[in-house]
């Protein structure tokens, strides 16, 4: 398989972009957008924290976070990434 040796985080095909040039405390704050699992991250450059996000980039929870980053990429999405998607850091998604 191609990803053996490889940690979690280097398993995915990343696409980087940046959110905002200088985030409070300094340095910058990233977005990384998995192109093959669609899983996304945000991370600040001056400490490395990252911490999983929705498509709107709302933080999910820290549950969420700690797994995916221990998980290798699939190639594809993983089947309950929608479900984990509604696990926000603050509460649980508003249901009408």
């Amino acid at each position: 398989m191609r990803d053996e040796g490889l940690t979690p985080w280097r398993t995915h095909d990343w696409k980087i972009r940046t959110i905002e040039s200088i985030a409070p405390g300094g340095g910058s704050r990233l977005a990384f957008t998995c192109r093959s699992c669609g899983r996304i991250f945000n991370q600040t450059t001056i400490n490395s924290r990252t911490w999983a996000v929705d498509a709107s980039g709302v933080a999910l929870s820290d549950t969420v976070t700690t797994r995916w980053l221990a998980e290798s990429c699939l190639h594809r999405p993983a089947d309950g990434d929608e479900d984990d998607r509604k696990q926000f850091k603050n509460g649980p998604a508003f249901q009408s």
